[in-house]
């Protein structure tokens, strides 16, 4: 079976409020991401994790807008990396899974069925964008070096895994005390190659209050 795991249990200190719930064109932004999943014939079953208080708001979410493939909606952990391990939990050993950010609404279908063709033959994979902009490594206002950006790439979600491997890398990045941004860092610290493939440049990350005035026009178009 494929699962996926749309993580929205962050409280966006950063962008001043629970990013993932803000309404846009009268639906909470979180909507967008379930919905994709929901019509996706890749996927089968659907974890929700989101903080405490906001459980039964999205039980009900999924209720009215008749998500059904919403198993279940838990409560997210202290980081990241805690919240997708409460999810990991719930699934069964064999099988794939995909771990989306909530604040990207608009993953495509295509892009999840990428990644769940390609995740059965490499057991771990993300969507990537190659960097244009020079970077620079800079330290104290000071510029360190300058980074080949050939080799640098965007790094986005969904991010798809074998289930038996994901749960591994957990067990074994707990074990050692170690917290990653992101599942892939989890794999690659485990010591198991992660295959990229392009992603795409609409599958955009609300970061700032600004990101929304796209967002809101784009998800009206998700919703025609």
């Amino acid at each position: 079976m494929n699962f996926a795991i749309i993580l929205a249990a962050g409280r966006g200190q950063r962008f001043g409020g629970l990013k993932q719930f803000l309404m846009v064109n009268k639906k909470p932004l979180i909507y967008y991401s379930i919905v994709k999943f929901n019509r996706s014939p890749f996927v089968d079953k659907i974890i929700l994790v989101t903080l405490q208080e906001k459980i039964n708001y999205l039980k009900m979410l999924a209720s009215k807008y008749q998500l059904n493939k919403t198993q279940a909606v838990i409560a997210g952990g202290k980081e990241r990396q805690d919240s997708v391990y409460n999810a990991l939990k719930l699934l069964p050993d064999n099988g794939y899974v995909a771990i989306h950010d909530a604040v990207r609404p608009l993953v495509s279908l295509s892009l999840i069925k990428k990644g769940f063709l390609l995740v059965k033959k490499h057991r771990a994979c993300i969507p990537v964008l190659p960097i244009y902009d020079t970077v620079k490594e800079v330290k104290n206002h000071r510029v360190i070096k300058t980074l080949e950006r050939s080799q640098l790439y965007y790094v986005q979600t969904p991010q798809f895994f074998e289930i038996a491997l994901l749960k591994k890398a957990y067990a074994h990045a707990y074990k050692q005390n170690i917290y990653q941004t992101d599942d892939a860092g989890i794999v690659e610290f485990l010591g198991t190659p992660v295959f990229t493939f392009e992603g795409e440049k609409t599958n955009i990350k609300i970061t700032e209050k600004n990101d929304l005035i796209i967002i809101k026009k784009l998800c009206q178009k998700e919703l025609q």
